[in-house]
């Protein structure tokens, strides 16, 4: 179910990312990357290239981004629609995936990042959409429980 500010029309930018999950001895841990020019914390994400499916995008992007490419995606994506600055929409796909792989090699896109608790990544999410999409995400886990 899409969450967000706007509806997505056909002309819609699309991207695509990944709630990316690490288990751990002290529980799960997510994958936040703080941006180099924005400085806001936020999953690893980015645009689909023409005649690119949304996992490959998302699988990719992750791979760049942070230099993590080995994950399983772990069910069907969530949806945060929103405006940009230039009254264009902008889609974006979650989805849902695991990795063993704890080391990040960040891309120049991005000046930090973190492997954080449930409560941290709320905590450092800037936008209200993304924390909706992400609380739903982690209801989703509990129910699959």
């Amino acid at each position: 179910m899409p969450l967000g500010l706007a509806p997505a029309p056909s002309a819609a930018i699309t991207a695509a990312g990944l709630i990316l999950r690490r288990r751990t001895p002290r529980g799960d841990r997510w994958l936040l990357l703080r941006g180099s020019r924005n400085h806001e914390w936020g999953f690893p994400k980015g645009h689909q290239d023409r005649g690119e499916s949304p996992t490959c995008t998302a699988t990719r992007e992750c791979a760049e981004e942070c230099g993590i490419a080995l994950i399983a995606i772990d069910g069907a994506p969530l949806e945060v629609n929103y405006l940009l600055a230039s009254g264009r929409s902008k889609r974006v796909l979650y989805y849902p995936a695991t990795t063993a792989s704890e080391r990040v090699a960040l891309s120049d896109e991005h000046s930090d990042w973190a492997w954080l608790s449930a409560q941290a990544v709320l905590a450092h999410l800037p936008h209200t959409n993304v924390k909706l999409m992400f609380r739903a995400y982690l209801h989703g886990l509990e129910e699959g429980r």
